[in-house]
Order: C-alpha cells, then sequence, then structure tokens
C-alpha cells in the first residue's frame, strides 16, 4: 500500500530539540528509504518541513514505521498518513471504450 506522509511540527518542538535531534533523524529515514518503506522525500516549498511517500502492508504498519524515527518519538513532530490507491475514475473511460458483446462473435477475443 502507498501512503503519503505529511509532516507537522508539534508545539513541543524547540529549534534546539530539533538540532540536537536532527542527524539521528536522517539516519533513521536514509535506513527506511533503504528498507524501501520510504519510497520517495521530498523537502516542503511552502514551508520547512517533509512529505514521504512510503510502502507498506497497512496504516497500521506505517504508523510504526513512522514511530522509528526520532522527531516522532520525541514528540516535536508528527506525520499526518494519506492512503493512496489507484485513481478508479480512469476505469470510466475504459468502459465507454469496450467492444460490445455479441451472441454471435466467436472470435475468442474475451469481449463478453
Amino acid at each position: 500500500m502507498k501512503i503519503l506522509a505529511i509532516d507537522k511540527v508539534l508545539e513541543s518542538a524547540t529549534p534546539e530539540g530539533i538540532k540536537t535531534n536532527f542527524m539521528k533523524e536522517v539516519d533513521q529515514t536514509v535506513k527506511l528509504y533503504l528498507a524501501d518503506v520510504v519510497r520517495e522525500i521530498y523537502f516542503r516549498q511552502d514551508r520547512s518541513g517533509t512529505v514521504l511517500v512510503l510502502e507498506a502492508p497497512s496504516l497500521e504498519d506505517a504508523r510504526k514505521m513512522i514511530e522509528t524515527l526520532p522527531l516522532v518519538r520525541e514528540k516535536m513532530i508528527d506525520f499526518d498518513l494519506i492512503p493512496l490507491g489507484p485513481f478508479m475514475p480512469l476505469a470510466l473511460l475504459l468502459e465507454n471504450d469496450q467492444p460490445k458483446a455479441s451472441a454471435d462473435c466467436g472470435c475468442g477475443c474475451g469481449c463478453h
């Protein structure tokens, strides 16, 4: 399952606390990347922050992985986790493009 993880800075965060834990955070994020959990990493352009694209069996598993990050453990940041899936409205385009089944087709094309 693909999951979008958007960080949020908590009120308990301090510049000193973030600075103290920053390299630990980078280290753990790289470990998750090398474990193929973190698939993509982005720096936000609208404010300081991170957006991750995760791959996990479930939302609960993704939450457990996020909780291994030092800044999350120290309650300085958290992440909103958003499960993603295929853009199903595209199927509507295919439904209109499918050949019509004919009772005597017999072509073996699987259009029935």
